[in-house]
């Protein structure tokens, strides 16, 4: 810098403006011009001296910051000079930084969360447009653990739960998504690989030895100890709009999937992957982990389950932030550790959150598992979740073969303001379509990396694997017990054997035509034999879509019909297991009650995008009693005849399930209980006289179930339903309730009520089962290593039965079963109802449930039990 002497310019300045400007000869006048003529000039002079004097000393650092891998950019990094540490910025959220240094030359420290530190030396002549790579580091954020010996945590006076109160407090009115108007475009895309354990002997993984052609494209940076197959991607995007506080279905601009399709149901792939990741977002009260939800490091009663410690004050970023640790207070729930970056400027605003899930929360056959979100200001001074990503590695066998996935999304032309309906109707996009893998031109902000096209690269290669195919083969065999034949599929194998009292030994063969055949078309069916009563039971199917999709792919339009002569158990109808599985064959008490049925009907199903479904159909249907069962009319002073009884009805359904999404496999649907809740309407209509109809009558049943997610107290399934008969009928077509006699624990049905043991003309039922996923076990000594969980479950049943429908009252009806002493087997409810509950610990060996279950009513009845025990195996997160 140059010196400036008094002389040289103060004193002229000085001398000017103490100068006094006089009117009194033009000569004077024109010297005191000339004068600041030259005072300006030396003005200027010194001004462009002293200016390029400082652009000489001083030297502009910028550049972007990279990830060496990936080749995106690293937003929020910490740039600073290595002599001079408290000289330093912070990149944008496009990992864009600018620095000035008085320094000619020197070394820039470059970190960011989940990559190595680097040192990056600079030169004078050449520090504008830097491109800064960084190496990912294959250690992730491991579990808080906190050796030092401390005062006992308390959130009374601590000044770390004073400030996340405020971030609480704050929350909402820094959260964009609680605007009532702004449109933005969403992209997500999902990578799976294979991760395998890298050998001791330094040999490749025995996957790479064996399809040599993957080792063109593995990664052995992002894991540590494991190399990395990609081998499945699937990206999407689109446009969201909210308006007026509704947000609006979102609007799929373009998909794009690498599949395999040949074994794998990657359809169901996609709802099973969403129903996983979740969406993670901070400013939501939980974030969903598959049927899981964990609670929000800043939800408003998140102080009760973290701690908090304040960590470092982040200077290089404007505004200031503070850095907060969090950690569960128990390390066996489900919750996170990690860091929150909340700003300074008194908005409280959570701007980066970098969190893992320990390794001993009780959760299943999920490890690694890490969410990182990052958010960004819009014009209204708000904050939305610019990019998150979630990894976790799933699998059975510890230190096996598991499957790593990382899920990315990306939020960006976020736009507040006001919107109309018009402007998002009008929108010249078109919606995906179901089951479509590549639709439209995903829009990316970011290319793909190299390892992400190798995953389209690798699945092509696998396809022409003809031991890969054999493979997939044998675990689509394992998974859905059907075993495929080309155009036909042979199965279920649980069926093939199975026992009961009236047939003694069963056996069964059947099968279902596949894709190979037709995908518009499904013939299926099976034969049947039982050894003891030496008779003949069969089964004919077919169903035909009435669109150009699959008849499983949603929203299904199709036409069925079927035939069936078969044995059946009273009441069990709607069960969702067949009767004949072999498992299903050990029971409890005498199971001679069934009569013969020979059915057929024929039946439409309308599905519609809004999730409202619609069935009507007509069956016709011939009972025969059998086993201890007898069709015998009660009339006075008359022996009793044996009948057989003859229906035919036209019946109905209507379902609304809104925001309903599934399982979607290639010959079955499962729906995936995101807590919305689903309503069923049915009815039928008996019409004596059409097609042998024997009876007229009425029949109508309402259902309503819904899943409460309580966050760390679990979740709350409630079932409720009602139905009413109208007309005089015998008990065969009256409610005969759901009851189970099996060792098997049945969420639909009562656990200890015996089959045909109460029968109804209307009725109202409840089923509340509460899962509290370990919340009171994880905090018992020793008991809570073993990750248990605990469940509660209560269900009520009132009912009655008119005086036209009791054949004790009314004659010519069928006389109620009894048993071979006398005893009645069926009774009717009274004024007080029927009840049950459980208590059931669950996650044994990860994967079995047992139920202790307890009647409290009726006791009375003969065969009634008191206790009972009851398992079933429930794989779940």
């Amino acid at each position: 810098m140059i010196r400036i002497k008094e002389t040289d310019c103060v004193r002229i300045i000085i001398q000017q403006n103490n100068k006094k400007t006089t009117m009194q000869q033009p000569k004077a006048n024109l010297a005191t011009n000339n004068r600041h003529r030259l005072n300006l000039t030396i003005h200027l002079v010194l001004i462009f001296i002293t200016s390029f004097s400082w652009a000489q000393k001083h030297t502009i650092v910028s550049g972007t910051v990279i990830d060496g891998q990936t080749k995106e950019v690293v937003p929020f990094a910490s740039i600073s000079i290595l002599s001079a540490p408290d000289k330093g910025t912070a990149a944008d959220a496009n990992g864009y930084f600018t620095l000035t240094t008085t320094l000619d030359s020197g070394t820039l420290l470059v970190t960011a969360t989940g990559y190595a530190r680097l040192k990056y030396p600079f030169r004078r002549d050449s520090t504008r447009n830097l491109v800064i790579t960084l190496s990912p580091e294959a250690v992730v954020l491991n579990e808080v653990v906190i050796s030092v010996k401390k005062p006992k945590y308390r959130n009374r006076n601590n000044p770390a739960v004073e400030f996340i109160r405020e971030v609480i407090a704050y929350k909402d009115s820094n959260n964009a998504k609680k605007l009532e108007n702004y449109s933005l475009k969403h992209y997500e895309k999902l990578i799976l690989s294979f991760s395998v354990k890298k050998d001791s002997n330094s040999k490749n993984p025995f996957l790479l030895r064996k399809y040599p052609f993957l080792m063109t494209q593995v990664d052995s940076t992002r894991q540590k100890g494991r190399t990395l197959i990609p081998i499945y991607l699937a990206e999407k995007s689109e446009v969201h709009h909210k308006v007026k506080g509704q947000s609006m279905k979102p609007i799929v601009t373009g998909t794009r999937q690498s599949r395999i399709d040949q074994y794998l149901d990657e359809d169901g792939l996609d709802e099973f992957m969403d129903k996983i990741y979740g969406e993670p977002d901070i400013y939501n009260h939980d974030i969903a982990l598959g049927n899981r939800r964990i609670l929000s490091p800043v939800a408003e009663t998140a102080t009760l389950f973290y701690e908090y410690y304040l960590r470092d004050t982040i200077k290089t970023s404007k505004p200031w932030q503070l850095l907060v640790m969090v950690s569960p207070k128990n390390k066996e729930d489900a919750l996170f550790n990690g860091y929150l970056s909340v700003t300074l400027d008194g908005h409280y605003a959570v701007t980066k959150a970098d969190l893992t899930v320990g390794s001993k929360a009780n959760i299943n056959w999920l490890d690694d598992i890490s969410v990182t979100m990052q958010y960004k200001k819009d014009a209204d001074r708000k904050y939305y979740l610019q990019k998150s990503t979630m990894s976790l590695n799933m699998g059975i066998v510890k230190n096996g073969m598991e499957l790593f996935g990382e899920k990315t999304y990306m939020i960006y032309d976020f736009v507040p303001g006001a919107l109309s309906i018009d402007d998002v109707t009008t929108t010249n996009f078109s919606e995906v379509r179901t089951g479509t893998p590549n639709y439209g031109k995903v829009e990316r902000p970011v290319p793909l990396s190299v390892n992400e096209v190798a995953a389209l690269q690798n699945v092509d290669s696998l396809k022409a694997s003809h031991s890969f195919r054999q493979s997939m083969a044998f675990g689509a065999f394992l998974l859905s017990g059907y075993a495929n034949a080309g155009p036909v599929e042979v199965g279920p194998v649980t069926s093939f054997y199975s026992f009961n009292p009236i047939e003694g030994s069963r056996l069964k063969f059947g099968g279902r035509t596949t894709d190979a055949f037709s995908r518009r078309i499904v013939l299926d069916g099976y034969l049947g034999y039982g050894v003891r009563d030496r008779f003949t039971k069969y089964r004919l199917g077919a169903t035909l879509s009435l669109t150009k999709r699959s008849i499983y792919e949603f929203p299904v339009r199709s036409i069925s019909a079927v035939y069936t002569s078969d044995i059946q158990i009273p009441g069990q109808e709607l069960a969702f297991s067949s009767s004949d599985n072999f498992l299903l064959s050990f029971r409890r008490g005498n199971n001679n009650k069934i009569w013969n049925s020979e059915k057929w009907q024929f039946e439409h199903l309308y599905e519609t995008n809004a999730h409202l479904s619609f069935k009507l159909g007509i069956r016709q249907e011939n009972l025969i009693g059998g086993g201890a069962l007898r069709f015998e009319l009660n009339e006075s002073g008359r022996p009793g005849s044996e009948q057989n009884l003859q229906t035919s009805e036209v019946y109905s359904e209507v379902r609304w399930a809104p925001h309903e999404t599934f399982f979607q496999g290639k010959r079955y649907r499962r729906p995936i209980d995101k807590g919305y809740p689903v309503f069923t309407l049915n009815s039928a209509i008996g019409i004596k006289g059409f097609a042998g109809g024997q009876f007229n009558y009425n029949r109508i049943g309402f259902q309503v179930r819904k899943r409460f997610f309580l966050s760390q107290l679990g979740n709350l399934d409630v079932a409720t339903e009602a139905g009413a008969v109208f007309g005089k009928l015998p008990y065969p077509l009256l409610i005969i309730h759901r009851a189970n006699q099996t060792y098997a624990y049945q969420m639909a049905s009562y656990n200890l009520m015996n089959f045909l043991e109460f029968i109804s003309d209307r009725y109202v039922g409840i089923n509340a089962q509460h899962y509290f996923n370990g919340f009171i076990l994880n905090k018992v000594p020793l008991v809570k290593k073993l990750k248990l969980r605990e469940i509660v479950t209560v269900k009520a049943l009132w009912g009655t039965l008119s005086e036209r429908n009791n054949p004790d009252r009314t004659q010519g009806l069928f006389k109620m079963p009894v048993a071979q002493d006398g005893s009645l087997l069926s009774h009717q409810l009274g004024l007080t109802p029927y009840v049950e509950g459980s208590f059931g610990i669950s996650n044994i060996f990860k994967v079995l449930r047992v139920d202790v279950v307890r009647r409290f009513t009726y006791l009375h009845h003969k065969g009634a039990p008191l206790w009972g025990i009851r398992l079933k195996v429930n794989v779940d997160f």
